[in-house]
């Protein structure tokens, strides 16, 4: 982990924590508006019907008189005539006694300028029970009114002979409600801000400690692979004396395990030369050299390194490469590359498989691909490859001898070069690593 992925683990915090902010705000913000809205919704439709049902008691006789002594005139009515209308600007409740002709008997109103629109609402509206309507009105001025109209008919023998209509002016608390959002709105937007200053500090501080223990991580595997390069070194020397002066004298036991101490020798000496490896490139102590070169010499040259094992599982190789493509990059590094695709492809490949080796280059990349026949990867570990220490099957990692290092190295050597690998595997068919190398123009 390099001060790049300390930077993306602090930026995935802060992200997290302002998501988790985000969807407090938004949950918050929503269910305060429905719950506002609904009890201030339900206490208005309260007010209405109960408006009703008072005028109606109070009315009903007003209505049946009007209608009794009007019984010989009722279809000459004028309609739209008003007869008693009393005027209270300070209240939002008004109702109308109408007749079935459209006549206003009797009413109380708030605001007359709009009593042609409430009438026109009402015209042939025969409320049921506790029936309740939500209009607008919309004013000259661009202004609307919100209101809230409910109502009973009144019957004799049968017969429908008026209604009294009610209503409330709800203008007001619909402002308020709107106001109410708009506010948390606001509110919430600061408080986002605010989230994703205090998600930065507080990641930040998280990471203090991460960091400090992976600093002294750092530090014991550059010591301790440092300090162990000294005795593998002795010891290895020592082989190579015992082996030019006493290998004619072992017998076959000895000399196989002479061999097999030769081999953990090598592979503890990889392991060491990755680990430091390794610390040197958290530690940015790793510079590339980049340059031109003829890539088919290569790539030869490292199959012939891997033969022999691929020689003892009876493994193909198949190349698809120009003889003159040239590449730019550090050699030593895309040497170091291509060899740790090329072992995993032997390494993993099954008897009498295939390696292809085929590599492309267009105006800006050159792309390598290594593909095998081998045992694959399981979609679900496909992403977690390239992670240091990582390996999809330990128990056959450990029968080839595999430490899980070697992905990890080649991810940082692609990313050091701008450039991306990525894996298409199934389990059972075998794998093909594709290598993106971006180029300069020529």
């Amino acid at each position: 982990m390099n001060d790049k992925m300390f930077k993306q683990t602090r930026f995935r915090l802060t992200l997290l924590f302002t998501s988790l902010i985000v969807v407090f705000l938004i949950s918050f913000t929503a269910v305060s508006y429905i719950v506002v809205s609904s009890l201030i919704t339900s206490k208005q439709k309260q007010q209405v019907t109960a408006l009703a049902e008072e005028e109606y008691m109070e009315h009903k006789s007003d209505l049946l008189n009007w209608h009794n002594h009007h019984q010989n005139h009722l279809d000459k009515g004028a309609n739209g005539q008003h007869h008693l209308l009393d005027y209270h600007p300070e209240r939002q409740l008004f109702y109308y006694v109408i007749s079935r002709n459209g006549e206003i008997i009797k009413g109380d109103e708030s605001f007359p300028e709009i009593r042609e629109n409430i009438l026109q609402l009402i015209n042939g509206w025969n409320p049921k029970n506790k029936e309740i309507r939500r209009e607008t009105i919309k004013l000259g001025n661009g202004e609307s009114i919100s209101l809230l109209l409910s109502g009973k008919p009144v019957f004799q023998n049968n017969t429908r002979i008026g209604t009294i209509y009610t209503g409330i002016n709800i203008t007001t608390q619909i402002y308020i409600v709107k106001v109410l959002i708009s506010v948390l709105c606001v509110i919430s937007i600061i408080f986002i801000g605010l989230s994703v200053l205090l998600g930065y500090y507080m990641s930040g501080k998280a990471m203090v400690p991460i960091a400090n223990a992976f600093q002294r991580q750092k530090e014991f595997v550059a010591n301790a692979s440092h300090e162990l390069r000294t005795p593998l070194s002795i010891f290895q020397s020592s082989l190579e004396v015992i082996e030019a002066d006493e290998r004619d004298k072992l017998g076959e036991f000895s000399l196989q395990v002479f061999d097999d101490m030769k081999d953990e020798l090598r592979r503890m000496t990889k392991l060491i030369n990755d680990l430091l490896w390794l610390a040197r490139s958290d530690a940015n102590a790793i510079e590339l050299t980049k340059e031109w070169f003829l890539l088919p010499p290569v790539i030869d040259e490292l199959i012939r390194k891997c033969r022999p094992l691929a020689e003892q599982k009876h493994i193909k190789f198949v190349t698809n490469i120009q003889k003159d493509m040239a590449i730019y990059g550090d050699k030593e590094r895309i040497i170091q590359l291509i060899f740790i695709l090329l072992d995993n492809a032997v390494k993993y490949n099954t008897e009498n498989g295939q390696i292809k080796i085929a590599v492309e280059r267009d105006r800006k990349n050159v792309n390598i691909e290594i593909s095998d026949t081998g045992i694959g990867i399981p979609v679900e570990q496909q992403a977690l490859i390239f992670e240091r220490f990582y390996r999809a099957d330990p128990s056959r990692s450990r029968k080839q001898q595999g430490n899980g290092i070697g992905l990890s190295i080649a991810k940082w050597i692609v990313d050091a070069h701008g450039g991306t690998i990525r894996v298409q595997s199934e389990e059972g068919k075998g794998s093909r690593f594709i290598v993106t190398l971006p180029q300069p123009a020529n």
